[in-house]
């Protein structure tokens, strides 16, 4: 298994961008029963690498600190975090526009230094979580600009990779990411491969890892044809962007 996967909030909401913790727990378990490596984004993306999986959550959500970050302490194992600055200490809550009537509580910036400090980087996603491909160059450089100055000002370190907000992008959004981060990383259900587009690689959302017997069976030709599956399926119903995407 070579991927990079993706979680929002550990808990037992329900909620589409719910994980239990209980299945998080077995996750790592698992992935490290098997024998297959949690790295970071640099090691996991490295030219010689080609095993392994690297855990990154997106937006920021308090439960990563409260549930995500003991378990991945106890398996001595690195994560990122995709986070949306405008939400940090935000006494709303997160999404805005939540549909389902789910909503977060947020990461202030005491948890995110003790994140970073218990190993999950802090990475970009923007300041406002916009649609990138909405936005002229300039808006662009001001949402990643002021999201990176402020998370490099709090935590001492800039970001170095980032998420695309709702996995949104066309070649003038990929343009703009490619030159200023070491990677970016999209919504695409594809595990990862060959000569890709550093400013266009997928991931595995977690909510396709919901079942304990996939868990079970991450690195099975089960699991891989029920990703592929899922895939075509969402690339059908337009609910992903693709790479080719303009």
């Amino acid at each position: 298994m070579h991927a990079i996967l993706t979680f929002h909030s550990i808990d037992d909401k329900g909620s589409v961008i719910s994980y239990s913790p209980d299945n998080f727990r077995l996750l790592l378990d698992v992935l490290e029963k098997q024998q297959i490596p949690v790295l970071d984004l640099d090691t996991l993306l490295a030219p010689g690498t080609r095993k392994g999986v690297a855990i990154t959550f997106d937006d920021g959500m308090r439960s990563v600190y409260r549930n995500a970050l003991p378990v991945l302490r106890d398996h001595n194992m690195p994560a990122h975090l995709f986070l949306t600055t405008d939400a940090v200490n935000s006494a709303t809550p997160w999404p805005r526009d939540a549909a389902d009537g789910h909503t977060f509580e947020m990461l202030n910036w005491d948890e995110l230094a003790a994140l970073q400090a218990g190993g999950i980087s802090i990475e970009c996603h923007t300041r406002t979580h916009p649609d990138m491909r909405t936005l002229t160059e300039t808006q662009m450089q001001q949402e990643c600009e002021q999201a990176d100055e402020l998370i490099g000002n709090h935590l001492g370190r800039r970001p170095r990779y980032f998420a695309y907000p709702f996995g949104y992008h066309n070649r003038k959004v990929r343009d703009f990411a490619r030159p200023r981060y070491r990677g970016t990383v999209t919504t695409e259900l594809r595990q990862l491969g060959d000569n890709m587009d550093s400013a266009a690689l997928p991931r595995l959302d977690a909510y396709y890892l919901q079942s304990p017997r996939l868990i079970q069976n991450i690195d099975s030709l089960l699991l891989k044809g029920y990703l592929s599956a899922r895939n075509i399926l969402r690339n059908i119903k337009g609910s992903q962007c693709k790479a080719d995407f303009d």
